[in-house]
């Protein structure tokens, strides 16, 4: 079976084994449970996984040539087009950086590791219960960012929005932002800017552009 969500969709999936998949925007994940094995592909997006441990019932993540397997856990996924992050929240999961068995680099998580894949590297990391908390933000429909550079604001906004949000300039760019913001609300956004930092807000069609707000006499 197919599962998908819309740009800034989410949705809920409980399994026959009472599993429960929590799909962020613009996800699609495939499911297939099979004799003696649980399997679940994620094809694109984010989601969240609470799993119904059964060690006699694997529940294994299949993210192209990389592998989850549920070890009594719940971790969060996102795929995006050129790498792979897996966060652990609770219990254990084992991740493989290759299916071949002879290739494979197996790491086993504890909560707080996160791993990260790109086509060159898999490297590891542990952060505090609070970094993870913030990076679940969307199942509440918020966005969390803690000193987060408007760039990165942008890229994550624009997960959610079909209106995309354009920085302009690389001061405004660099500029950096903590706090907690509604992921389809792109007008919280353009208030925070206007009244901390002064930026010009100009809505076109299909985006809307931020940049600095330099005097008439300055401006090209």
């Amino acid at each position: 079976q197919v599962y998908s969500t819309t740009i800034g969709g989410r949705e809920t999936l409980t399994l026959d084994d009472g599993s429960q998949i929590e799909l962020n925007t613009n996800t699609s994940v495939r499911v297939a449970y099979e004799g003696s094995r649980r399997n679940v592909w994620l094809d694109k997006g984010e989601a969240y996984f609470n799993i119904t441990h059964d060690p006699a019932r694997p529940f294994v993540v299949t993210l192209g040539n990389r592998r989850v397997t549920d070890l009594g856990t719940k971790f969060l996924i996102r795929r995006d087009q050129d790498r792979i992050q897996v966060a652990l929240v609770e219990g254990k999961a084992r991740f493989d950086a290759a299916l071949n068995p002879a290739r494979s680099q197996q790491t086993v998580l504890t909560p707080g590791d996160i791993v990260t894949a790109t086509a060159e590297s898999v490297s590891l990391k542990r952060e505090p219960g609070q970094a993870l908390s913030n990076q679940l933000g969307w199942r509440r429909g918020m966005l969390v960012f803690d000193h987060a550079t408007l760039a990165k604001v942008a890229d994550e906004y624009n997960r959610y929005n079909r209106t995309k949000l354009v920085i302009a300039g690389i001061d405004a760019r660099r500029l950096t932002i903590s706090g907690t913001l509604p992921a389809t609300d792109l007008g919280a956004f353009t208030r925070l800017a206007t009244k901390f930092f002064n930026l010009r807000v100009e809505r076109r069609e299909g985006e809307i552009v931020v940049e600095k707000n330099f005097p008439n006499s300055f401006r090209g």
